[in-house]
């Protein structure tokens, strides 16, 4: 009989235990939250039917968030999270002449944005340039790490370790100067930025940007030819076509300087033709090549004369002379052709005759 109680009593001690009053504090400490989130702190007590909650900082500020008591729960929330929720918060319950507290831990972050990559202006060969990476609104800045590659190189690391002196978001950047070659073209510049926080997602805590780079040459060695002249008569028409170096190849610009100074648009493509030209048209005309990085140019003078009756005397006889030169070459094609064609008659002619003398002979033998 007394075995019984004993076993009994120890059953009514087990269960006795088991509903001893309690709390439980949810998510686990400490709560790592992005600043301008959402977050929820939430007591449960067991234990008890009706118990009562109560939250506070362990220094006494300010909750900055909503209370919600709920039955045998108590929800903490901040919407959205600032700095002012860094704290040890604590939640306690009663439960008659009961109590018991736990505590939570919740510490903010900001790492809201991808890199920006800055470079000053178009990349030009052999000119040193620097660029900068720039992570945007970070907190704590002293646990970044900034990574500036190219082509998969790094060309610089920097952890920003000097302590804090205020809680703040800061746009903290890593600068490089390097010296861009034409192989550069198409390589990629990466900046990679890392916030080393275990208690934040691995996917959270690094963010990187990519930027393709442009490398240029400014133009230069720009020349123009004329054809036939930069002297012409009235009536006449010129041609005059321009080229010019650089990478990406230049845009090829035609203008006419003005007598102010100023330049008149005429044509985007590299060969420009005048015809019907006029004395008016004399003057100045610019060929320039252009890119991203720069112009180079140059200057062509036509100069247009009155039409003399000399110079229509010698234009017709330049063209009786052109076309005398061209039947004696039509003529001299034409005589090239009879002879070709005699030269293959022979041969056909003596490879026949050879071909009848070997039957013969086969006949013969």
């Amino acid at each position: 009989m007394e075995g019984i109680s004993g076993a009994l009593t120890l059953l009514w001690m087990v269960f006795a235990a088991s509903q001893a009053f309690k709390i439980e504090i949810s998510p686990d400490s400490p709560v790592m939250a992005p600043i301008g989130a959402s977050v929820s702190l939430t007591c449960r007590a067991t234990g008890c039917e009706a118990p009562a909650f109560s939250w506070r900082t362990q220094i006494d500020s300010p909750l900055n968030g909503k209370v919600r008591n709920a039955g045998s729960t108590s929800t903490l929330t901040m919407d959205p999270v600032s700095f002012e929720n860094e704290h040890s918060y604590l939640c306690t319950a009663t439960c008659g002449a009961r109590k018991a507290e736990r505590g939570i831990e919740v510490q903010v972050y900001s790492f809201p944005k991808d890199p920006e990559i800055h470079l000053p202006g178009p990349l030009q060969v052999g000119q040193p340039v620097t660029a900068t990476c720039l992570v945007p609104d970070v907190y704590p800045f002293d646990r970044l790490e900034i990574d500036l590659l190219k082509d998969n190189r790094l060309l610089k690391n920097q952890e920003f370790l000097e302590p804090m002196e205020s809680k703040s978001l800061k746009n903290m950047s890593l600068e490089v100067t390097f010296t861009p070659t034409r192989e550069d073209m198409g390589k990629a510049l990466v900046c990679r930025a890392m916030l080393h926080i275990n208690e934040v997602d691995a996917e959270l805590r690094e963010r990187e940007t990519t930027k393709e780079l442009q490398v240029y040459v400014s133009p230069k060695n720009t020349t123009v030819s004329v054809s036939p002249s930069t002297r012409l008569q009235e009536g006449g028409s010129v041609t005059m076509t321009c080229a010019s170096e650089g990478l990406p190849a230049p845009q090829i610009l035609w203008s006419r300087k003005l007598d102010n100074g100023n330049l008149q648009p005429l044509s985007g493509n590299a060969t420009l033709t005048l015809i019907a030209m006029r004395m008016e048209d004399s003057g100045i005309y610019v060929c320039a090549g252009v890119n991203l990085a720069g112009e180079d140019r140059k200057e062509v003078e036509l100069l247009v004369q009155v039409r003399s009756l000399n110079f229509l005397k010698e234009e017709k006889e330049e063209e009786e002379e052109k076309q005398e030169e061209e039947k004696e070459e039509e003529e001299e094609k034409q005589e090239e052709e009879k002879e070709e064609e005699e030269e293959k008659q022979e041969e056909e002619k003596q490879e026949e005759e050879e071909k009848q003398e070997e039957e013969k002979e086969e006949e013969e033998d």
